[in-house]
């Protein structure tokens, strides 16, 4: 009932012309459905929830995505910064979902005097979460699967773009305006499903701000990296928006700790950001005693199928030469011994023990003394 009371207010004064999204007439489980999210148009003062049509699926049924919107006070919308919120771009990871529902349930009490606005998309990829896997399925050709989290600004359909290509170009363009209705980016993300970390982050030290950003999520592991092309993290960095992608435990499990420990991050940069009322006059300092920033993630992979006996786990330090996982066969015998390739840490191990040929043991991470690597490097 409060979702539809909600909705016919907004509909009450689309009426009025006092608001004008551009609403395509749909209600989905109570919720006005979108085509294009302007925040000059959205109630100043107020959390929205809207559905974004994005496309549609093989015969013609449409695809949403959920877009929550916390709108502070009326000259916010040009006095204060504007900060994105992602999650679930790969179907099977699902941590940040929770960060992004409490920052919101938290946000209620304090719309009224934010200054500054906030835009989520809990679920980027409803297909990949429909089918327990990253990717985003297209039935055409037979069938494949995209990683949507490559493919970003998109491609509209009039040009040939995929389901997946076009839900990046509508979110992209009709979302978040082309950049222009983002200032900041948080793509939130866990390792793919079978592998294990702790709580980490990819970062383009090149782009002002970024590096700030990077250190107030005060992870495990700093990753400086250039992104990968095509992701929400880089496609912002290269548009001028900083950014950065942080990731968190293991696939398909929510990890209340490492919740917890993104949910005041957010918090961190909303206060950093000053879109939260702040009591402080301080600017925080991050507590980076346990976070080890590095430059190089160096892969290790099995020459063999067979399943995985982990020899060392996530966090602890290695030195090169070091064995740290076994190869067995379906009988326990050792059909290959890996090592570690640099003096590091083991940054992620697989925590599914079967494995094929050419999968990895584990990543370790350390910093390269190769100058190449000064902006980061993956082995």
């Amino acid at each position: 009932m409060q979702l539809l009371g909600q909705f016919l207010a907004i509909c009450a004064l689309v009426a009025r012309g006092s608001y004008a999204l551009n609403y395509t007439g749909d209600v989905l489980n109570g919720v006005p459905v979108i085509s294009y999210l302007d925040l000059a148009d959205i109630p100043p003062q107020t959390i929205t929830r809207y559905y974004l049509r994005v496309g549609e699926l093989n015969g013609g049924t449409p695809l949403h995505v959920p877009v929550m919107v916390a709108r502070g006070t009326p000259e916010s919308l040009e006095s204060g910064k504007k900060l994105a919120l992602t999650a679930a771009i790969h179907g099977d990871e699902l941590n940040g979902v929770r960060v992004v529902q409490r920052i919101f349930d938290q946000l209620k009490a304090q719309v009224s005097t934010l200054n500054g606005t906030v835009i989520a998309i809990p679920t980027v990829n409803p297909m990949g979460i429909y089918l327990n896997q990253r990717n985003y399925f297209t039935a055409s050709a037979s069938g494949f699967l995209t990683n949507v989290n490559r493919v970003f600004p998109g491609t509209p359909s009039s040009e040939g773009g995929n389901g997946a290509e076009l839900l990046a170009y509508n979110i992209w363009n009709n979302v978040w305006g082309n950049k222009s209705q983002v200032d900041v980016g948080i793509d939130l993300h866990t390792p793919s499903s079978g592998g294990e970390t702790s709580l980490w982050c990819y970062a383009d030290f090149r782009l002002p701000y970024v590096e700030r950003l990077a250190k107030l999520l005060q992870p495990d592991t700093l990753k400086i990296d250039i992104g990968e092309p095509g992701s929400i993290e880089t496609t912002f960095v290269d548009n001028q928006i900083p950014s950065i992608t942080v990731e968190m435990g293991q696939a398909k499990v929510w990890n209340n700790s490492l919740i917890d420990r993104t949910f005041d991050f957010v918090n961190r940069v909303l206060d950093d950001l000053r879109i939260i009322p702040s009591n402080s006059t301080k600017v925080y300092q991050p507590d980076l005693s346990n976070t080890y920033i590095i430059t190089t993630f160096h892969d290790t992979p099995s020459t063999y199928g067979g399943f995985v006996e982990r020899l060392v786990l996530v966090d602890e330090p290695v030195k090169k030469g070091q064995p740290i996982a076994n190869i067995l066969n379906a009988f326990g015998d050792i059909l290959e011994t890996l090592y570690a390739p640099e003096d590091g840490r083991m940054f992620q191990s697989p925590r599914d023990p079967s494995i094929e040929p050419g999968a990895s043991v584990g990543q370790i991470a350390y910093n390269s003394t190769d100058p190449e690597c000064v902006d980061g490097c993956i082995f």
